[in-house]
């Protein structure tokens, strides 16, 4: 059963679909309509212009204009509407419109206007009880919110080009006309289906913001914990019992242990299992990011559900028959065997100064053994300092000396003064900072995936250890997935490249798509939900750009906000 948190909403999703998906309507006594459909329709479109504020931007002009040609193309026959009634296809698109909430999205964006007291009017107007100009202003506006609903559903309700330089994705076209065919014919709820992302992840957080709506209908009887508390095992007392109480609405403890103050072996084991849902080790005892963690409101968490979803939306649309996925908060590589997961790994990113940027490219080459050619910036920064102080870092590191492409000497280097044009490479080998193997995917921010000799790290919680490049836990076993298949790449023969001690490629003849996200809420195949921490701020960035007014909705307000606070 759908909660009260999105039963509120639907009412105006429903409203809302009753008339107009733009705020201000053409004045009726400029251009009276009659109640011959297609006539009353064209009249409505003629006498519309440019409705604002749907076209004050240039997607919403698009979609403007996809409305126009999808009643042109049909004679500017209605669909939607039969004279002042609701066809049965408009009943299945003002319930389709009702669950815009389980999208992550907020119906005021489609309608403002009834989120500020107009929806009662156009309830009254969905009776049957208005003039042909009424029901042409319901049929096209169902039209438009239908348009503008598909648009954020394939492309994002947020141009992903406008987040950050470090959040580069394939810029792509939407043409939201063959949707509008295609719920004429087909019906809504499938031409909707059809722009929906189909990664098994957004399936997975629709369902988790359905959970999470129904646990912030009954979150105001939980008791909350007293900032600065510290708890271990064996303590008693109210704390406890906060605790206890705050881990079981959680779902991390039995419901029916939730009772009692005594830290019991059964609550560290719940608590242990809330710290790695959100990405806090298993310590087992209660400290500030233990409090701050389980006080966190369910509405935030919904919140944080809907700007993942987003994120999902500003991904490739359809998945590839092989693909690779990193997500950067969780620290995890995933696999992907037509939409199945097929290998995982621990990953390690990016330090907070040097962040993994978000990006989607295709693998093209493995290289077994490699060089590897220390970036300009680490040569500067690190390495030459190193060298200058030590000349035997060189020795250690195994490092060669280039000029151009050209091994220099080291002791024929005037290393005071002549270093403008040198550059550093390391060998092959056990020791080498790429490990024995690194996957390669041409972008412009120089990232890769390989192996690492210091597999320590990996036993970390929170693993942003690298200058941005990807390293990978398991590096043998991704090879080996990714040149499964390929004619004299046995297992053996991978393990052979890998210890051979020198470099060698191996071009990919169908590259893999590999995206590089960043998915601060994510959904295990047994269905918990993980709260990942935020360890670039880009939650924190991009939570306004979701929240904050819109060109083509400019109502008061906070778009996630509503939907996470409204009961």
């Amino acid at each position: 059963m759908a909660s009260s948190i999105f039963a509120a909403l639907r009412v105006a999703a429903v409203a809302f679909a009753a008339a107009s998906a733009f705020a201000q309507l053409p004045d009726s006594s400029a251009a009276r309509l009659n109640s011959d459909g297609p006539a009353a329709v064209r009249a409505w479109l003629d006498a519309s212009g440019s409705p604002q504020p749907l076209c004050a931007t240039a997607g919403g002009r698009a979609i403007w204009a996809a409305v126009q040609a999808f009643y042109a193309a049909r004679g500017d026959q209605p669909v939607w509407t039969s004279g002042t009634t609701l066809t049965p296809a408009g009943r299945r698109l003002v319930d389709a419109l009702g669950h815009i909430p389980d999208e992550g999205l907020d119906p005021a964006r489609y309608q403002p206007i009834l989120l500020a007291g107009g929806a009662p009017r156009m309830l009254q107007a969905a009776s049957g009880s208005e003039g042909g100009d009424a029901a042409a202003a319901r049929e096209v506006g169902l039209t438009a919110a239908l348009a503008l609903y598909a648009s954020d559903l394939a492309n994002g309700r947020v141009d992903a080009s406008r987040v950050t330089v470090l959040w580069r994705l394939r810029p792509r076209s939407f043409d939201v006309l063959p949707v509008l065919q295609h719920a004429a014919e087909s019906g809504p709820e499938a031409a909707l289906a059809a722009v929906r992302p189909v990664h098994p992840q957004y399936a997975a957080l629709r369902e988790a913001l359905r959970r999470y709506a129904g646990l912030a209908a009954a979150e105001t009887d939980v008791p909350v914990l007293p900032a600065g508390l510290k708890l271990r095992p064996g303590a008693r007392g109210m704390g406890v019992r906060a605790l206890r109480a705050r881990l079981a609405f959680w779902g991390d403890l039995d419901a029916k242990a939730a009772a009692g103050d005594v830290f019991d072996p059964a609550t560290v084991a719940a608590l242990k299992r809330f710290q790695v849902r959100h990405g806090l080790g298993a310590s087992g005892v209660v400290g500030p990011e233990e409090v701050a963690a389980l006080d966190c409101s369910a509405r935030d968490r919904i919140r944080r559900i809907a700007l993942n979803l987003e994120r999902w939306r500003w991904q490739e649309r359809t998945l590839a028959a092989r693909s690779l996925l990193v997500n950067i908060p969780a620290f995890e590589l995933h696999a992907y065997d037509g939409g199945r997961e097929s290998l995982a790994m621990r990953v390690i990113t990016g330090k907070p100064d040097s962040p993994t940027p978000v990006f989607v490219q295709d693998m093209t080459s493995v290289v077994f053994s490699p060089y590897w050619n220390v970036p300009a910036n680490i040569a500067l920064d690190e390495t030459m300092p190193a060298v200058r102080r030590d000349r035997g870092t060189l020795r250690r590191l195994n490092l060669e000396v280039l000029r151009g492409d050209r091994v220099v000497d080291p002791a024929q280097v005037d290393w005071a003064r002549g270093t403008r044009d040198l550059s550093f490479r390391q060998r092959p080998g056990a020791g080498n900072s790429l490990g024995l193997v690194k996957f390669e995917l041409p972008n412009p921010f120089n990232v890769y995936l390989h192996d690492t000799p210091n597999d320590a790290l990996f036993l970390r919680p929170r693993r942003t250890f690298s200058h941005g490049c990807v390293r990978l836990q398991k590096p043998e076993a991704l090879a080996r997935w990714v040149l499964d298949g390929l004619s004299g790449w046995s297992p053996a023969r991978i393990t052979a490249a890998m210890h051979a001690g020198r470099e060698s490629t191996v071009s990919l003849p169908e590259p893999i798509p590999v995206s590089i996200g960043y998915f601060t809420v994510w959904v295990d195949a047994d269905g918990t939900v993980r709260f990942l921490p935020d360890v670039y701020r880009h939650d924190a960035g991009q939570a306004p750009l979701l929240d904050g007014p819109d060109p083509a909705s400019p109502a008061p307000g906070s778009a996630i906000a509503t939907v996470a606070s409204t009961r």
